[in-house]
């Protein structure tokens, strides 16, 4: 329950650092860094977490899969931009991941009320969305799938991936 506070916290008052910047553009070029740029302050964060967590978890890893797996946590989110969400909407989505699947499904079925099947199609969709901006942005291939599957992991990198992601 507390990290959840904390999350929420972080959510509404997200800092990047110098320091944070500097990681960014030592793992990211220019096409690539202007997607993590139009994320929201607080994705920005998020995936920064996600990477620090990686590069202090994973110094095992050669340097290149380590590179392919950064630049993937600092943009696996990117396709949340396609359609911002409210604080609320935010929330609705944790608050509907406890719920049984169709449940979700008849959630998300509601078109006529876009308010509430919106955020459950952006959270259900964002890794297509987000891996074909990663495509179109130059990044490599396999930074791309890491991206696509990195709520449903096909790939130990993946796996990484996933874990770092749902501790932060």
């Amino acid at each position: 329950m507390f990290y959840r506070i904390l999350q929420f916290y972080h959510g509404l008052f997200p800092r990047i650092s110098s320091e944070d910047i500097r990681l960014v553009q030592s793992f990211l070029s220019a096409a690539p860094i202007s997607l993590f740029e139009e994320q929201s302050p607080a994705d920005q964060r998020h995936a920064l977490d996600v990477a620090i967590d990686l590069l202090q978890n994973q110094t095992h890893l050669p340097s290149s899969q380590k590179s392919i797996l950064i630049q993937a946590a600092l943009l696996h989110d990117c396709g949340k931009t396609c359609y911002p969400l409210k604080i609320w909407q935010r929330i609705y989505i944790v608050l509907c991941a406890k719920l049984p699947y169709t449940l979700q499904k008849s959630l998300k079925a509601l078109t006529n009320y876009q308010a509430l099947s919106l955020p459950l199609t952006l959270a259900q969709e964002h890794p297509e969305w987000g891996a074909k901006l990663a495509s179109q942005a130059g990044l490599n291939e396999e930074v791309v799938e890491l991206i696509r599957y990195h709520h449903t992991p096909r790939s130990e990198a993946g796996k990484l991936l996933h874990a770092a992601d749902n501790r932060h």
